[in-house]
Parts: structure tokens; sequence; C-alpha cells
């Protein structure tokens, strides 16, 4: 039987590895400057993501599993699968993305049914947002983004459908959302993610020119959606007033992490105390490898490097932008404005909770941070950009040549 599995292997593995060299070459050969700045902007921040990670992470890695290596074999796992999958999407043409939209927004209510009603799901940190099938968990919440990126798109550019000013134009997208947030906001407990997704949604409708009364009407509609969620959980709660008045006495310990992350930026300084020597993550920063990481980067590598990792996401959303613009579909350039939203607002927010600009809300630092969903589900969507980039690269735009006559 297992010389049968070794001459098995011996015939499928040559395929197997041309077909995958073949699918490389497709996306690394004759692109445009857009697509190759995306595609290595996002390899350095990936890779820099998994030295942060084990530098970040080793210490409670041997506490809770006796292994120094724990976290960062969750990542690499998370980037291999994800940077293959990124390569499928790469090659994918863009049009078979409108037929997936119904398909994938529909898996990602299921899966996310299953985490809230069944026994599957479980709570993390007080957020009910990961399903466990077997020895593999995930974070339905993750691909739902890009469900509802790609479902958004497909709302808003339908042919022969509803004009930009009529009502009924907005109430599909809207109630897909409003579905989305009260199963993973309201019964999740995931009040980031969920703003998250609302940033995206508000982000695609002014793209996609919706008139400001509706747009009004749906922030009022948040804003006043997003204080009933933080004051509906205790948790929640006590961080929003811990953050609202920080030099009151804090018994419970919410403002435990913003404050050890605003002194592993003090004593990190303008270079840092050099890469594996944090102070903090030696269990005084809880989610040191996770919401936190950019904390480490400023304690370990300094304020510089800091800027450094900021600005790596601006020149990211810039070329995506970029991408945008020069998309013609306005499906594929929606969904290309998406995604930007996406990426920079969870970035942005982020950033914004390390430095205590914002009370915690449990996002993670995209490319960077660990979690082996979040990588797999940020990687698929850069894939897919990169495959509406390649797709521009296949229609250049005709040039008018003075004195030429046209072929």
């Amino acid at each position: 039987m297992a010389r049968n599995n070794r001459a098995t292997f011996a015939q499928l593995g040559p395929s197997l590895l041309a077909k995958f060299q073949n699918l490389a070459r497709n996306v690394f050969s004759g692109q445009s400057p857009e697509f190759k700045r995306l595609l290595w902007t996002v390899i350095f921040m990936t890779a820099f993501g998994l030295v942060m990670v084990f530098s970040s992470s080793y210490v409670d890695a041997v506490i809770k599993e006796n292994d120094i290596f724990g976290e960062m074999w969750s990542q690499l796992g998370g980037i291999l699968i994800g940077g293959f999958l990124l390569l499928v999407f790469a090659n994918l043409r863009p049009e078979r993305l409108l037929n997936l939209a119904n398909f994938a927004m529909g898996l990602g209510i299921l899966l996310q049914l299953l985490v809230i009603f069944t026994p599957l799901g479980a709570s993390v940190n007080g957020n009910r947002n990961w399903l466990y099938l077997g020895p593999v968990s995930i974070q339905p919440s993750e691909f739902i983004k890009i469900a509802l990126i790609l479902y958004i798109a497909k709302m808003l550019t339908a042919p022969n459908r509803f004009e930009s000013h009529e009502l009924q134009f907005w109430y599909a997208p809207s109630i897909a959302f409003g579905v989305v947030a009260v199963l993973v906001g309201f019964l999740g407990s995931d009040v980031g993610t969920t703003l998250i997704m609302a940033i995206i949604l508000f982000g695609m409708y002014y793209m996609a020119a919706l008139p400001w009364k509706y747009v009004g009407t749906l922030a009022l509609a948040a804003a006043i959606a997003v204080p009933v969620l933080m004051m509906s959980n205790t948790s929640r709660r006590g961080r929003f007033f811990a953050w609202l008045n920080p030099s009151a006495p804090d018994p419970n310990g919410y403002n435990w992490q913003s404050e050890h992350a605003k002194w592993a930026f003090a004593s990190g300084g303008p270079f840092g105390v050099g890469l594996g020597n944090s102070k903090m993550k030696w269990s005084w920063l809880p989610e040191a490898q996770n919401d936190f990481i950019f904390a480490i980067i400023g304690e370990e590598l300094g304020m510089f490097v800091a800027l450094f990792t900021i600005a790596l996401f601006i020149a990211l959303g810039m070329v995506m932008m970029k991408i945008a613009k020069k998309t013609k579909d306005p499906f594929q350039s929606l969904v290309v404005y998406g995604v930007t939203f996406w990426i920079m607002s969870q970035a942005f927010i982020n950033i914004s909770v390390v430095l205590t600009m914002f009370p915690v809300l449990g996002v993670n630092l995209p490319l960077i941070s660990a979690g082996g969903t979040s990588m797999l589900a940020t990687l698929v969507a850069i894939g897919i950009v990169l495959g509406i980039e390649k797709n521009n690269s296949l229609k250049p735009a005709l040039r008018v040549v003075q004195g030429a006559g046209r072929r």
C-alpha cells in the first residue's frame, strides 16, 4: 500500500509542481508597475509581520504550549495557504467574482450562524467569533468582509436595476449589512469587526455616488447603533468609560493594555531596545502578538520603524486606490475600493487603539498581527485586487499618436 502511494506521488508530484510553477509565473511576470508594487509591498509586510509575531509571542508560546515557535507556526501556515490562494485569485478572471458574490454572502452568513447557534462556535476574549471544525478553527467574520464587498459591489453595479436616486438602489446592500451586523456585532459581540464592515459599506456607497441624504441617514443609524453596542456588554462598557476617564480609578484593569502599550513606546524611544528585547511581552501586555503588536514594534525597533510601518500601509492604500481609479469596470473598481477601505480602516483603528486614541476594540493589524484566518482572508482579498489589475493590463488604453493613422 505504501509502495502504491509513493508511486502515485511520484507520478503526480512533478505534474502538480509544474502547474504551481505556471501559476506563479503567470502572476510574477510581465505585469504593470502597480501590480508589482502591490505584490512586493504585501510580501515585505507579511515577512516583517512573521518576524514580529515570533518576537512578540515566544514568551507566551513557551508558557502555553512549551514550544517557542507555537504562534509562529500558525502564522506561517496562514501565510503559505493564503499565499497559494493569492496566486489562485490573481489568476482568476474578475468576471467570475460576479458569479461568486451571492454564494459567498450566503456561505458567510451560514458559517456565522453556526458560530452563534451551535456548539461548534466558541468565545475568545468575550467575542463569540470562532468556529471549530475538528482540529481546524476559523473566524468566519474575516471571510464575511470579502463576501460583503463582492455582494455590495454587485448590487450597486447591477445593470437595469435601480437608479442611484431611488430608495431601492441601496436596500439590498444595507439589509445584507444589517444581517451581518446583528450576527457579528450584536450576537457575536465583535464590535470592532462590525465597525470595519460599516466603514466598508459607507466607503463603497460614497464611491458609487449614492446621494448624501441616504448616506447621511445610514450614518445617523450607525451613530445610534455603535453606542448601543458599546453599552450592551459590561466589559465593553467598562473599557469605554475607562478610556474616557484614563485618570480615574481602574480596579478592573480596563486600561491595563493601553497603559502598558504607552510604556512600550516610551521605553523604545527613537531606535528601540533591539529586536527580541521587549519587556512588555513578558506577560505585561496581553495580546502582544495580536492587537498590540504595533506597541512591540515601537518598543523593540523604535519610533522610526513604527513610522515606517505606517508608511507601508499608506503606500499600500495609495497603490490600491490607483488600481481602483484605472479600473474601467464599475463592479471591479468598487471591489478594489472595498478592499482598500477594509485594510486601511482596520490598520488605522488598530494603530489608534494602541496609541490610546480609541478604546480597545479587538481589531488586529492586517498582514502583521498574529492570526492565521485574518492573514488568509487578507491575502485572498489582495489576490482579488491583483487579478483585477492583471486584467487591466490585458486591456491597454489606446494612445493617439500625432500624425499617425489608426491601425
